[in-house]
């Protein structure tokens, strides 16, 4: 464990933010997670597998093509899978976001953001280098900022962003009350705040029990910030009987 602890401090930004073994740990599993992902894409796409989170393989009109059977993979699940996602997740349509500066928190390596049209995309994780080191392909998306960092303190000026949201990311967070803090340092007064939160129990990548009681003490300081929606479906999941998917907003 202590040579993955030395390992993944390396790779994570330098903020004074200070983390655990026991964290590093968590974001070891959390980039093997994506690096098994990215050969899955990579079989998907070639119809090695029939399907991924329940869409069908590829057929050859719909598939991206690029110089590398990796980035063509990784593109073409970003096109069909990773947009329409955020889309259905957050429950709004592509213009919801409009002349807006928009700060997605826990992006992983997709800026599935990009979906929304017409808006200034900032996709902030503290392993987006090492996604890249990866073989995650995040120079094709045009007018991206990937901030390299922690939610629990974020490197941008109070009151930058018109809206925030977070798609089945804010239970991996370290601390979530600090990062439901940092989002109102950042976020704009009277700003656009949307998650999609996964309830469920521990585990290695997800260590946080998330229920509808903290998630209110947590963001008590956001006006008419509440919970919208509750299921135990999403695009390609079904969740077990002591697990939700919620959808707060304000």
């Amino acid at each position: 464990m202590n040579k993955i602890v030395s390992v993944i401090n390396k790779m994570l930004p330098v903020t004074g933010y200070q983390i655990s073994p026991v964290t590093s740990y968590k974001y070891h599993a959390e980039l093997e997670f994506w690096k098994n992902e990215l050969i899955k894409y990579q079989k998907w796409y070639n119809n090695e597998i029939t399907e991924h989170y329940g869409e069908p393989s590829p057929k050859d009109e719909e598939k991206i093509k690029k110089h590398s059977l990796k980035d063509s993979a990784i593109l073409t699940w970003f096109n069909i899978h990773q947009q329409i996602k955020y889309i259905e997740d957050l429950s709004l349509d592509k213009k919801a976001f409009s002349g807006m500066k928009i700060l997605d928190i826990g992006s992983g390596p997709f800026p599935s953001a990009l979906v929304f049209e017409e808006c200034e995309l900032y996709c902030l994780d503290p392993l987006i280098s090492c996604y890249i080191e990866a073989g995650f392909p995040v120079h094709y998306y045009d007018g991206v900022k990937f901030i390299c960092g922690f939610s629990e303190k974020i490197p941008t000026d109070d009151n930058f962003f018109d809206a925030v949201i977070s798609v089945n990311a804010i239970d991996h967070v370290d601390d979530f009350f600090k990062t439901a803090l940092e989002i109102k340092r950042v976020l704009k007064p009277n700003g656009k705040l949307r998650m999609h939160i996964h309830y469920h129990k521990k585990t290695q990548t997800e260590p946080i029990e998330l229920n509808d009681e903290i998630v209110k003490s947590a963001f008590g300081w956001c006006t008419n910030f509440c919970k919208i929606k509750e299921s135990k479906v999403k695009r390609g999941t079904v969740l077990n009987n002591d697990e939700s998917y919620t959808l707060w907003s304000n």
